[in-house]
C-alpha cells in the first residue's frame, strides 16, 4: 500500500515536470522569433568579464556590432538593446546588467528620449520575453506593465496563442541573433541626405523620459559603472517627406537638450549626426533602411566609435 502511494506521488511529480517542461518549449516555440532573443542570449552569456553592455532601440543594435568589437579589439560586449526599448525599459536593463554581469561600462543610445511613452504595447514583448529571473525583471515588472497584464509576460503563450496557424521550421530554432546579441542585416536601402539640426535649437525631453534618465545616471553612479551615451544617426522615415525630414530635426532638438543635460550631470555624450560626414558612411550602401544601418554601416560605424574611444576604449 505503501509503495502504491509513493508511485503515484512519483508519477504525479514527474507529470507536472513534463507538463512544466512542454509549457517552457511550447512558449519558446510560439514567441516572435523576429524581434525577440536578446534576453534569452543574455541570460546564456557567461564572460571572464563584461566590459560593455549596450541598451536601447533598434538604433542601438544597428549602429554597433559587439561580434566586431571582440574579434578586432578583444572587447568582450553584450547588446542588450531590443526593438523600441524605451527610457524606462533601459532603465531596467541597467539595472539587469548590473545585477547579473556588472559591466565596467553600459552605453546607451537615447533615440527614444524624443518619446512619450513608458511601453510601447506588443514591442514589450521584445524586452519582457526571456527576461532572466533576478530583482530587476520583478521591478520592471511591477513599474512597467499593468497588474492585469502581468500574466502575459510570465507565460508568453497568452500573448502569442494565436500564431499557430503562421508557424514556420524557423519557430522551431533559437533567434537570430548571435550569442553577444549581435544582428546584422544585408538588406540596402538607398538614403538620402540626413538634415541636421542647429545645434543651438533645443526642445526640453518628456517629463517621464528626463525622470528615467536621472534614474540611470543614478543608478551607474551608485554602482560605480561608467555610463556613455550618444545618439546615432538616421534619415526620415520616407526618403522625400518633407514631415518626415521636419520629425528627424525635431527629434534633434531633444537630443540637443538631452546633450546639455547629460553634460550637467557629467555623463559622456556623443550626437552623432554633427560626426555623420566624417564616419564614411555610403548613402548607397550602408543603410538597411532609412532609419538603420545594414551590416556596412553597422561595422563603419562600430569602428569610428571604437577609433575614437567613444566606447570608453
Amino acid at each position: 500500500m505503501r509503495f502504491k502511494k509513493i508511485k503515484t506521488i512519483c508519477l504525479f511529480i514527474l507529470f507536472n515536470l513534463m507538463l512544466f517542461a512542454a509549457l517552457i518549449c511550447i512558449n519558446f516555440v510560439f514567441r516572435n522569433k523576429e524581434y525577440e532573443g536578446a534576453q534569452d542570449k543574455f541570460a546564456r552569456w557567461n564572460p571572464e568579464h563584461a566590459d560593455i553592455v549596450f541598451i536601447g532601440t533598434s538604433h542601438q543594435f544597428c549602429s554597433i556590432n559587439p561580434d566586431l568589437l571582440y574579434d578586432e579589439y578583444g572587447i568582450e560586449s553584450f547588446m542588450l538593446a531590443t526593438s523600441s526599448q524605451t527610457v524606462p525599459m533601459s532603465y531596467y536593463a541597467a539595472m539587469e546588467a548590473i545585477e547579473l554581469k556588472h559591466p565596467d561600462t553600459i552605453v546607451f543610445e537615447i533615440c527614444y528620449t524624443a518619446n512619450d511613452f513608458r511601453t510601447l504595447q506588443g514591442m514589450d514583448h521584445c524586452f519582457f520575453d526571456g527576461f532572466p529571473r533576478c530583482n530587476a525583471r520583478k521591478l520592471a515588472l511591477e513599474d512597467l506593465a499593468e497588474p492585469e497584464e502581468r500574466i502575459y509576460y510570465l507565460l508568453p503563450l497568452g500573448m502569442f496563442h494565436s500564431r499557430w496557424k503562421e508557424l514556420s521550421e524557423s519557430d522551431f530554432h533559437d533567434f537570430p541573433l548571435t550569442d553577444r546579441g549581435g544582428f546584422v542585416s544585408w538588406q540596402t536601402t538607398f538614403n538620402a541626405d540626413i538634415p541636421v539640426q542647429d545645434p543651438d535649437v533645443t526642445e526640453a525631453m518628456p517629463p517621464e523620459m528626463e525622470k528615467y534618465l536621472g534614474m540611470l545616471i543614478d543608478l551607474c553612479e551608485e554602482n560605480n559603472v561608467r555610463l556613455i551615451m550618444y545618439a546615432a544617426p538616421f534619415g526620415g522615415l520616407y526618403v522625400y517627406d518633407e514631415g518626415c525630414r521636419e520629425d528627424v530635426l525635431h527629434r534633434q532638438s531633444i537630443f540637443n537638450y538631452t546633450g546639455r543635460y547629460l553634460e550637467e550631470r557629467g555623463v559622456e555624450f556623443h550626437n552623432m549626426f554633427y560626426e555623420y560626414d566624417r564616419i564614411g558612411i555610403d548613402d548607397t550602401t550602408d543603410w538597411m533602411d532609412t532609419q538603420h544601418f545594414n551590416a556596412l554601416g553597422q561595422a563603419k560605424f562600430t569602428r569610428y566609435m571604437m577609433d575614437n574611444g567613444y566606447l570608453g576604449y
